[in-house]
């Protein structure tokens, strides 16, 4: 790759999930436009001073389909580019030696694990175990979720609609029957209330989810608790 400056990057530092982090500044050099943000914690890495210990982060395909890597840059889940993983987001919007934050996905559902590795799967299972494990990994195959989570730290109340929603779009043609989809998505419902915060309704999950999930997905979730609802009345 053409060598074209340096960027000093603030990365967040966190021994464990039970203690205190904080932000470290390192200058970070041969980053070029077409770096991504993954490759520029490699550089970190490579960079490091002699004796500090390597950053932490998930990493996965690096092809912007696996759902397991994700960091939050200068404050927005995955990074400046909208519906792109972190291994996509490319450094070219940053100009030679400007400062750029990364930290880990931020949500309550999410806690940090190590530097910038967070917990993703125990929340984000839960609700797929809810709608009967593979058939819940089938609704969101279909939808097209790759359970990647920045819906979750996009949002400012933590909520996980767009995940949720989107696996309740795809739902109801792998239930039995009415019963079956009644009953496997109040499960789901249920574990989402326990696992995320309420939808914001601001949109913020769209714009950086990388699969392009729609933001009619949402109404999948007030669709079923609607259903529920009536069901009940009607018992």
């Amino acid at each position: 790759m053409r060598i074209t400056g340096t960027l000093q990057v603030e990365v967040w530092r966190q021994a464990d999930g039970e203690s205190e982090g904080g932000f470290e500044t390192h200058t970070v050099t041969g980053v070029s436009p077409e770096t991504t943000v993954l490759e520029l914690l490699d550089l970190l890495n490579e960079q490091m001073p002699e004796g500090m210990e390597p950053i932490s982060y998930d990493d996965g395909c690096r092809e912007g389909i696996c759902g397991k890597c994700g960091v939050t840059v200068d404050g927005v889940a995955h990074g400046p580019q909208l519906n792109r993983a972190s291994c996509q987001q490319q450094v070219a919007a940053f100009t030679d030696g400007e400062r750029v934050r990364i930290e880990p996905l931020r949500a309550a559902a999410f806690p940090v694990k190590k530097d910038l590795s967070v917990d993703k799967k125990a929340a984000l299972r839960t609700v797929v175990k809810a709608a009967g494990g593979p058939v819940g990994m089938k609704a969101l195959t279909e939808a097209g979720c790759i359970s990647c989570g920045a819906c979750v730290a996009a949002c400012p109340n933590g909520s996980g609609q767009l995940f949720v929603g989107s696996l309740l779009t795809e739902l109801p043609p792998l239930a039995k029957d009415d019963d079956d989809r009644r009953t496997r998505s109040g499960k789901v419902l249920d574990a989402a209330e326990e696992s995320f915060g309420p939808c914001s309704t601001l949109g913020d999950c769209t714009e950086v989810c990388p699969a392009g999930l729609p933001l009619e997905n949402l109404s999948a979730v007030a669709r079923e608790h609607l259903r529920r609802r009536r069901g009940s009345a009607d018992g």
